[in-house]
């Protein structure tokens, strides 16, 4: 049998939030062989193995009929009372548009995976609001670059590069001798090492530091012993980083996406957003997240478009309510108000493991089953 081999051209990388889009894939008897220009992490996703047969549908562990697991399903969700329909943020959206109109049809709750922090990251941007920009104007234009509890080297290779650092922008020619490059972490990391600053700060005084450096960008008087046991941040430390944030011209803040997890993570998205709005006057700055992989952006605003809301959403009573801290999964099996669970895509081991701990039947749909 001769092999068939093709090239495609102008690939978009789903691997992290970079979406790179100048991927060339070589694909050979229907697999990927090489992905020319992505990352390590992007050739490891390109060319995941997959097995060369579908993988069987199964119930309760065996292989059965695709058909008969389909009317095994359709029985499940149709005699739920308190269905919940979850995960989403690793599919396209036609599959998200899908699941939300069998939410409808059925009444269920509406959950997209990390439904928690996305709650905490909602309500902060309603309070607060966010100034924002595509990556492009990031890379024309800005010349201070600040991350923010991440470490792009690491998990988006190609950020540094492409996008944020590295290269040359219509208004800043020289690229990274153009740019100053801080970072605020809680360790030392492979960007901090290429950084220009680096401010080490502890995950749970994050808040605080924020809230510091708003209060001195405004120019607040702040006792600097104070300043230094809420922050753990030497003062003058904290004096450097204000000075290079008001001198900058255009600067770009990437948060990591762990900035809205924990009990403190809507006052620290809503710290950290006010400081960059505070910090346009006189100058343009923008914060932006380091996305995940997959398509979570692209599940929430499907369901945001659908529903009205990117979390939390309760179809049961025949419209959509947005119920954050209720129609959640882990709330709902929880209290025991759950009989089914529609999981598409990549399940949540937590949920999973509630779920088969109080026996609500689970449907998962996804490219490959989960042991």
């Amino acid at each position: 049998m001769t092999s068939a081999t093709s090239v495609i051209d102008h690939v978009t990388c789903l691997a992290c939030g970079c979406l790179c889009d100048d991927i060339t894939i070589e694909v050979e008897n229907h697999r990927i062989i090489q992905a020319h220009r992505a990352c390590a992490i992007g050739q490891a996703w390109f060319r995941a193995e997959v097995e060369e047969s579908p993988n069987p549908t199964t119930i309760d562990g065996s292989p059965v009929p695709f058909e008969l697991a389909l009317d095994r399903a359709a029985a499940i969700l149709r005699n739920a009372r308190a269905p919940i329909v979850c995960g989403l943020t690793q599919t396209s959206i036609e599959s998200v548009t899908s699941a939300i109109a069998i939410a409808d049809q059925i009444g269920a709750v509406v959950e997209l995976s990390g439904g928690s922090e996305a709650a905490s990251k909602l309500e902060a941007f309603q309070r607060v609001g966010q100034v924002s920009a595509s990556l492009g104007e990031v890379k024309d234009r800005a010349d201070l670059v600040l991350f923010w509890g991440s470490d792009p080297i690491t998990t988006h290779p190609r950020h540094f590069e492409r996008y944020s650092v590295e290269p040359k922008g219509r208004f800043i020619s020289s690229g990274r001798s153009g740019r100053f490059v801080v970072v605020v972490d809680a360790g030392p990391s492979a960007t901090s090492r290429a950084a220009d600053l680096f401010i080490p700060v502890a995950p749970d005084r994050q808040t605080e530091l924020l809230r510091v450096l708003r209060m001195l960008a405004q120019g607040i008087d702040v006792a600097a012993d104070r300043a230094e046991r809420a922050t753990g941040v030497p003062f003058p430390t904290l004096q450097i980083l204000v000075e290079k944030l008001q001198s900058a011209r255009y600067g770009a803040v990437f948060f990591g996406s762990n900035l809205g997890t924990g009990a403190e993570g809507r006052r620290a998205q809503e710290a950290a957003l006010s400081l960059v709005r505070d910090l346009n006057d006189g100058r343009r700055f923008v914060a932006l997240e380091l996305g995940g992989s997959g398509n979570p952006a692209g599940a929430s605003a499907a369901l945001s478009w659908q529903a009205g809301a990117s979390s939390a959403v309760d179809f049961g009573t025949g419209y959509p309510r947005h119920l954050p801290g209720e129609a959640t999964a882990k709330s709902r099996l929880e209290a025991g108000r759950a009989d089914a669970l529609l999981i598409v895509g990549k399940p949540d081991p937590e949920l999973d493991q509630l779920a088969r701990e109080i026996g609500v039947p689970m449907i998962l749909v996804a490219p490959a089953p989960v042991t």
